[in-house]
């Protein structure tokens, strides 16, 4: 930005005063007594007395000694490393073929686990987690099957067995169940989980319902080795009433149907003590009865599947 300068000169003129006078003819003098003027005393000037500057005392500051900052050491703990545990790869021994301990047929080979198998098998297979929940509540069976041969899906025929009604000492079929598994190469096995829609409790709707607890929570327990009557508890009687009152309501509805006879139904009304004893205390179920087909054809229906048929002969 550009900047204007302007400048002032100053001129000081200093003006003379001149004095005049007129040249005119002086009269003589006459001599008169004129009183001395007398010189009036001048006020002397009173000097005031200065006051000398007082000199303040300058407070001298004292150095700030700073104390020296002692840092603490910092205690570092130890960081604990926690063993890494190697985990050993346990080679999957070769399938020797034919397997050993198989049924075999045609070509066609198949194996029905231990109880101890299939739960070592359902809990070793993430995959089959949804299985296991339902297997928690329904009967469930397995088997392993292979084929010489590739197959295009396999079709297992099994069946569900219970408790008689009339007679809680001996076993009866409670129902059949066809269960469609995928595709298998040659010389593979393939494990198969079977699982019903035949409920490991009978009248589940009804013990719930008194219980006040949901079918997760109920099973929960019976999975952790506790049996009905331990989960009733005090409601035990009140579980006992309802399950009389619906298997009576049930066995008349039988008998009006033409279903059971009039001396079945009688046998039934008989034994609802002793079998409502078995339904609290030791109800079993089994899968078994198992045949499998290997097809080489393409399935027309929808793999995997199931489809269970229950018996009218049960509660």
């Amino acid at each position: 930005m550009r900047r204007k300068a302007i400048g002032a000169a100053i001129f000081a003129a200093l003006l003379m005063q001149g004095v005049a006078y007129a040249a005119t003819p002086a009269p003589k003098a006459t001599p008169k007594v004129s009183a001395k003027p007398t010189a009036k005393p001048t006020a002397k000037t009173t000097a005031k007395p200065v006051a000398k500057p007082t000199t303040k005392a300058t407070a001298t500051k004292k150095p700030v000694v700073k104390k020296p900052v002692v840092k603490k050491p910092v205690v570092r703990k130890p960081v604990v490393r926690k063993p890494v545990v190697k985990k050993t790869v346990v080679p999957v021994p070769k399938i020797v073929w034919p397997p050993k301990g198989y049924a075999a047929n045609n070509g066609v080979y198949a194996y029905i686990p231990s109880g101890t198998q299939l739960v070592s098998l359902l809990s070793a297979k993430t995959t089959l987690a949804k299985t296991v929940k339902q297997c928690t509540a329904m009967a469930c069976g397995a088997v392993y099957v292979g084929s010489d041969s590739e197959c295009q899906y396999w079709e297992i025929i099994s069946k569900v067995y219970g408790p008689n009604p009339a007679d809680v000492t001996e076993m009866i079929q409670y129902g059949t169940l066809r269960t469609l598994a995928p595709a298998t190469k040659a010389k593979t096995v393939l494990p198969v989980i079977l699982v019903s829609n035949e409920p490991l409790i009978p009248h589940l709707a009804e013990i719930l319902k008194i219980l006040g607890i949901s079918q997760d929570s109920f099973y929960n327990q019976i999975a952790s080795g506790k049996s009905l009557t331990q989960i009733a508890g005090s409601k035990i009687n009140a579980i006992v009433a309802a399950l009389s009152a619906a298997e009576t309501k049930a066995i008349a509805a039988q008998s009006v149907a033409g279903i059971i006879t009039s001396d079945q139904a009688q046998a039934l009304f008989d034994a609802t003590s002793v079998r409502i004893a078995t339904e609290l205390t030791n109800y079993n179920l089994s899968v078994g009865g198992i045949t499998v087909s290997c097809w080489t054809q393409a399935a027309t229906e929808t793999v995997p599947g199931f489809t269970y048929t229950s018996d009218l002969n049960h509660f």
